[in-house]
């Protein structure tokens, strides 16, 4: 669901909040299992052109095999993150070969606009690969309920994500979940409920925390928008800006 009552301030400031979360017991738990999910994901796409755009402030994946260049995307310039409008991305028409949204949608001012600006960068056979939170779990709980960071966050349903992708020309490949335990801020309790993992993963079942899905634009789909040149001009296929950038060499 999107929050439409947020302004901008309050959405940098959300995720400030959040982003400080991650270094907790149930955020470093959370990022080590969307780690895992990621890397098997990565396996699967190809090219050279990667944008990042969402919760995290640091790398997801080691794995630069597929593909060598990485820019990250934020609402503030943030370290080595372009920043820009979450409605306005400034790169050219089916000029990447994947975009990775974490938790993109589940903050932001429209998670249909977000999507849209994502899906519109990424080229016939690329892929998205997105990350957000169940809103049907014991983390939704803690959504509803108006707990912390929490109840400011979107939680887009899956079901619904799934649709609004297919609208766009997107067909699914991999739908996944994590986190069954919830998000206690105690290690020692979240050590001692590990077994939900091993039973949530094994039965499939689905009350995961978040959820992953991996999606492939089809050849067919939206007709490209025209190239924008009223923002960053300079930004060519391949976008290159200063200190957004990271290249990767290839193991031999």
């Amino acid at each position: 669901m999107a929050n439409t009552s947020i302004s901008q301030s309050d959405l940098i400031s959300l995720l400030g909040i959040a982003r400080q979360w991650l270094q907790s017991p149930p955020g470093e738990m959370l990022l080590a299992a969307e780690r895992a999910a990621l890397e098997k994901a990565m396996e699967r796409c190809f090219g050279q052109h990667m944008v990042t755009y969402g919760l995290a402030t640091q790398p997801l994946t080691d794995n630069h095999q597929a593909l060598r260049n990485h820019w990250r995307i934020d609402l503030t310039a943030d370290g080595e993150a372009l920043p820009v409008d979450e409605a306005y991305w400034p790169f050219a028409p089916q000029c990447l070969d994947a975009v990775l949204l974490h938790h993109g949608l589940d903050f932001c001012l429209s998670p249909r606009s977000v999507l849209r600006e994502a899906s519109l960068t990424v080229r016939p056979g690329g892929h998205l690969l997105i990350f957000g939170f169940n809103p049907w779990s014991l983390w939704g709980i803690n959504h509803l309920a108006g707990r912390e960071w929490f109840s400011e966050a979107g939680f887009v349903s899956p079901a619904r994500l799934v649709d609004w992708l297919e609208l766009l020309g997107f067909a699914v490949e991999k739908r996944q979940g994590g986190c069954y335990r919830p998000p206690l801020a105690s290690a020692r309790w979240l050590e001692r409920l590990a077994w939900m993992e091993g039973v949530g993963s094994k039965y499939h079942l689905p009350g995961a925390g978040f959820y992953f899905i991996q999606a492939r634009r089809q050849m067919f789909g939206m007709t490209p928008r025209q190239e924008r040149t009223s923002v960053f001009p300079a930004l060519t296929l391949p976008p290159l800006v200063a200190g957004s950038r990271k290249t990767h060499k290839r193991n031999q």
